[in-house]
């Protein structure tokens, strides 16, 4: 019997159709101990070494060639996400591990709450909640997001979804990126331009990229001085985008508007000084965690590893010449 190992925190957290999809197909279900958490490296080495798991479902946790290693039956890394930055790719090719991951189940919560977080911070709303019930009346005032120029930094399903609502506002879309959507170059009231063009111009930045040795850092000092005093910055999808020392800098120097970040660093945030300024809406990396999402993650998990040891080719295979290699051997 197979064993897959749940290490990720999320996967049936919410829903319980993926953990109930893997036991009716008969596999053996272990999930990592709470006390064993938060999962370093060194913890996750043990667990696997311990267990020996043919596939584990992660989260953000490190997978790394000694993760890897620890367990000689793995053949199966099941991201519970989409990002795979936690993943050593490498490794996983030369040790002959599947990786695959679950993309498009968090699109649209995601675009959700990027909408929801430029409202609250145009409106104000985290301060104006927090005044109201301290005793206070303070008349806020703040933009409607029709009215202003939104940057949208990456434009793949996250990217094109965020402009999708936008388009519904009326807003004023600068984008960047890479490769061009077909979809949103002939798209009216849409440009797409260079970053410093999209930096300088922008009310709100938005950043919907993949954390990679290109994009890490990608907003630094020099970005950030690009930006308008009156802008804001968005990042709700890898803390290791932004240089948070810059950023914080930038906030309290007060030349930058204000800033929403779901994304650190490192996670939980230890000592962030981001943390407790006014003009920073921070959230617990929950930009994807609703719960319509986390069910399509997990019913995509699930189905995945079903079909993947059935001896099906699944199309969320990330590194499907693996697959040719095992079949050689």
């Amino acid at each position: 019997m197979n064993l897959v190992l749940i290490t990720s925190r999320s996967f049936g957290g919410v829903s319980g159709v993926g953990k109930k999809m893997l036991i009716e197909a008969g596999l053996d279900v272990k999930e990592v101990a709470l006390s064993d958490r938060p999962l370093t490296e060194e913890k996750t080495i043990k667990i696997m070494g311990r267990e020996n798991p043919d596939i584990v479902i992660c989260g953000a946790e490190l997978m790394s060639r000694s993760v890897m290693e620890a367990s000689p039956r793995l053949f199966l890394i099941m991201k519970h996400g989409v990002g795979v930055d936690n993943i050593d790719l490498q490794a996983a090719n030369q040790l002959k591990v599947l990786v695959a991951n679950a993309p498009g189940t968090n699109t649209e919560a995601v675009a959700d709450f990027s909408i929801a977080v430029m409202l609250s911070l145009l409106r104000r709303v985290y301060q104006a909640v927090r005044s109201t019930k301290a005793g206070g009346w303070e008349r806020f005032i703040g933009h409607e997001l029709r009215a202003l120029t939104i940057g949208v930094v990456g434009t793949g399903r996250i990217g094109q979804s965020v402009i999708r609502r936008l388009r519904g506002f009326g807003s004023n879309i600068l984008a960047c990126d890479i490769v061009y959507s077909d979809q949103l170059v002939t798209m009216p009231n849409l440009q797409y331009v260079s970053l410093d063009e999209l930096l300088k111009h922008s009310d709100i930045v938005t950043l919907h990229v993949p954390l990679s040795s290109e994009t890490n850092k990608m907003i630094g000092h020099r970005e950030l001085a690009l930006m308008k005093k009156t802008a804001y910055l968005v990042n709700l999808a890898r803390g290791e985008l932004v240089d948070q020392v810059a950023l914080c800098e930038a906030l309290q120097e007060n030349r930058l508007a204000g800033a929403a970040v779901d994304v650190y660093d490192i996670e939980p945030p230890q000592n962030s000084p981001l943390i407790g300024l006014d003009n920073v809406l921070a959230t617990p990396h929950i930009a994807a965690y609703t719960y319509e999402s986390m069910e399509r993650m997990d019913h995509v998990c699930a189905q995945t590893i079903i079909d993947t040891l059935r001896g099906e080719i699944c199309v969320n295979i990330l590194n499907p010449q693996v697959l040719s290699e095992l079949k050689r051997s």
